[in-house]
């Protein structure tokens, strides 16, 4: 069912943001349209200039309009937040116990904190294609739409943003704060996927071996799905199924999470020395990594010397760091 006093308490707590995320829209499509049909003339002018030379508009330009480029990144930082000012900060400010008090269920709650971010990315996203479609249509260069299909340039990226934002929201659902929730959805986010590099970079350390990447690493790393556009197949259901997948989740989590942690790293607490030690392993397998990188590659025995090294240093400061932020974290808590 749809409450309308629900659907204005997130407004009136994310409007701001909201705006902000609507014009990374126009960024994003109309106006990096605009300068790359620019660019494009250009280099078709400098065509013309050589003989038996056409330039031709390729499909990766087009993916690049509509699914990729930089603004993308911010879209995702901004889509991220929106999901973390909708649960995080609200556990943050306690405002949480406010909307508990209302009669609505959580099922509600959660519902229409998904649908509120679901329809604004949905609105601003076909409306701004639309716009950037008709900029490319009505310039030389509409022929290039033939190189792509609809579901590449508008679907794959619709339901991109759509996947991430739910799965933001969910993990905002098992974290006590908007910080935490940041945090954790960034490195869940990128988890197989890191994961992977990590082990990469250890055999090939030790072993001297490049082992390639599963492609089923891809499909369980939310990320692959906002920047890697136009890759049709399989890729296009698992989008479906992610969203479908992050929503119920999320919503049997928001039901089951405790109000009295509220503030803390994970209000689930049973989860959190195990999701701790799965951060200080990542973050020691990656000082690894990141030291071994400035020893010489012909110098096999130093690699392997540098790469432990670097794994201690950072697993002791990490270990460090996570201490002292627990610390801070119930000092803050134990205040209210």
């Amino acid at each position: 069912m749809f409450y309308k006093a629900l659907f204005y308490q997130n407004y009136k707590h994310t409007k701001l943001l909201l705006w902000i995320i609507l014009a990374l829209f126009v960024i994003h499509m109309p106006f990096q349209a605009t300068l790359s049909i620019e660019h494009w003339n250009e280099r078709a002018d400098m065509a013309d200039t050589i003989d038996n030379y056409v330039y031709e508009v390729q499909r990766f330009d087009l993916i690049q309009v509509f699914s990729e480029g930089a603004v993308t990144v911010f879209l995702v930082i901004a889509l991220i937040g929106l999901a973390a000012m909708l649960i995080g900060l609200e556990r943050n400010t306690r405002r949480q116990d406010f909307t508990l008090s209302l009669p609505y269920s959580r099922s509600s709650s959660f519902f229409h904190k998904w649908l509120y971010g679901t329809l604004a990315i949905t609105l601003f996203h076909l409306v701004n294609f639309w716009v950037a479609y008709a900029i490319i249509y009505q310039s030389p260069h509409q022929m290039s739409f033939e190189q792509v299909t609809l579901s590449e340039i508008l679907l794959e990226p619709l339901l991109g943003f759509i996947l991430l934002y739910t799965f933001a929201l969910m993990i905002g659902t098992i974290t006590g704060d908007m910080l935490s929730q940041l945090g954790l959805t960034g490195l869940i986010a990128f988890f197989p996927l890191g994961v992977f590099y990590l082990v990469q970079d250890l055999i090939d350390v030790h072993f001297g071996m490049v082992i390639p990447l599963p492609r089923w690493v891809e499909f369980i790393t939310p990320f692959i799905y906002v920047f890697d556009g136009g890759q049709g197949g399989p890729y296009l259901s698992f989008r479906f199924i992610g969203i479908g997948l992050f929503f119920i989740l999320g919503m049997m989590l928001y039901r089951m999470s405790p109000a009295e942690h509220n503030g803390e790293f994970l209000v689930f607490k049973r989860v959190q020395p195990y999701l701790l030690v799965i951060i200080a392993g990542m973050m020691s397998f990656f000082g690894g990594s990141f030291i071994t990188s400035l020893s010489p590659w012909s110098a096999d025995i130093l690699r392997i010397l540098t790469y432990w090294i670097g794994f201690t240093i950072f697993l002791l400061f990490t270990v460090l760091i996570i201490r002292k932020v627990m610390d801070m974290r119930l000092t803050t808590v134990s205040g209210h």
